[in-house]
């Protein structure tokens, strides 16, 4: 009788742990499968970023293109004026260089 009653408690015992191995690995399964969809996500979210920020290079070297080009075409044209303003630019960067000394 003994033997029975120490039969049934490893009996009840073995199911807690298959239980509880069974919940653990639902767990584990459930934890890798919330990893790659959020792993996808990322993905995701870091290729649109990726994209946006080459439209944004895009577009930044096309308004220098333009910018330079627009500065070359009027040094071109007032050649005169061009070097007074560089002048008045230089005698100001200098000035402001020689009192903060």
């Amino acid at each position: 009788m003994a033997t029975g009653i120490k039969n049934t408690t490893q009996s009840k015992a073995h199911e807690k742990v298959d239980s509880a191995a069974e919940v653990a690995h639902k767990g584990v399964d459930s934890a890798a499968e919330m990893k790659e969809k959020s792993q996808e996500r990322i993905e995701e979210v870091a290729h649109q970023i990726s994209e946006q920020a080459h439209k944004i290079a895009e577009t930044a070297k096309s308004q220098s293109e333009k910018v330079s080009s627009a500065v070359g075409e009027y040094a071109k044209e007032h050649p005169v004026k061009t070097i007074g303003i560089a002048f008045l630019a230089g005698a100001l960067a200098a000035s402001f260089l020689c009192k903060r000394k």
